[in-house]
């Protein structure tokens, strides 16, 4: 297979297409996709070409390589195991996936790493170490439905691919990130223009309402995580609000955007819904 057949005719195929026939894979790659199962389908792909023992097209599907990695069983292949029920990768799995990155393959010409699952902030710090200085022989490949879900440092030494439906959605979540990212530089500052003018904006559409409501809860997760974990690596704006504002005051602003989030469920008005969080975001940040 090609990733012209799996994906469609699109420039993320094309280009994985030339990367793979030219063997000039990065040796960290993202697939950011809304379609996990996609992804995960783009991944394997990828490594069967990293480890394609064919010296044309790669892969070539026929080799040992190509159909040990299809069916699951090459030994070479590592998926990362989110461990003990947590919702996301902690460090301790990535440094046990470090340390086997140090050993040789068993029978390929290298090694790929599978990273399906959320890391925490931790994990990923741990993992930009191994990035920065990665084995020869060694292919990392990390799967997100969002990549502002990845700190910018991994993202930095990455090679991002969007797919799916993800290349569509880009302009409305754009819009939806620039919205959030206003109201959570506001926030902090006590400005109250910009925040006003970012509710405001949220009257367009419930689509964009409900994206930008997604983005500030992962924003304020985010700052919550660095206020009572001393989490570190995030982005500015982050970093902002966890040094001006109280635990209590992000723990509101968090509940905030929970409550919205259930009145657009319910079909709220959205003058009514834009007006109410206006209101709610400026009484919490107190």
């Amino acid at each position: 297979m090609s990733f012209t057949k799996l994906l469609g005719e699109c420039e993320a195929a094309f280009q994985l297409d030339t990367l793979c026939s030219g063997r000039r894979l990065p040796h960290a790659v993202i697939f950011e996709s809304r379609d996990a199962e996609l992804a995960r389908k783009a991944a394997v792909e990828l490594a069967a070409a990293f480890l394609c023992e064919n010296e044309g097209k790669r892969p070539c599907g026929v080799c040992k390589a190509c159909k040990k990695v299809f069916e699951g069983v090459h030994p070479d292949v590592y998926t990362v195991e989110t461990t003990g029920g947590k919702q996301a990768t902690g460090v301790g799995e990535i440094r046990e996936m470090i340390s086997d990155c140090y050993i040789k393959p068993n029978e390929g010409s290298g090694k790929v790493y599978f990273i399906f699952d959320k890391m925490t902030p931790e994990a990923q710090n741990a993992l930009l170490k191994i990035l920065e200085e990665p084995p020869q022989f060694t292919q990392f490949v990390i799967t997100a439905e969002k990549s502002t879900l990845l700190l910018k440092t991994v993202l930095s030494r990455s090679v991002l691919f969007k797919i799916g439906d993800n290349g569509e959605r880009d302009k409305l979540y754009d819009e939806a990130y620039d919205v959030a990212l206003e109201i959570a530089r506001a926030v902090p500052e006590n400005i109250e223009l910009p925040l006003l003018a970012a509710t405001g904006r949220l009257i367009k559409s419930r689509e964009l309402t409900q994206q930008t409501l997604e983005i500030l809860a992962e924003f304020f997760s985010q700052a919550l995580e660095e206020k009572f974990l001393g989490e570190s690596g995030f982005e500015p704006h982050i970093t902002n609000m966890t040094r001006i504002m109280r635990r209590s005051s992000i723990v509101k602003l968090y509940d905030v955007v929970m409550k919205a989030q259930e009145m657009l469920s319910h079909n709220c008005n959205m003058n009514v819904l834009a007006t109410w969080l206006c209101a709610n975001i400026r009484e919490s940040r107190h």
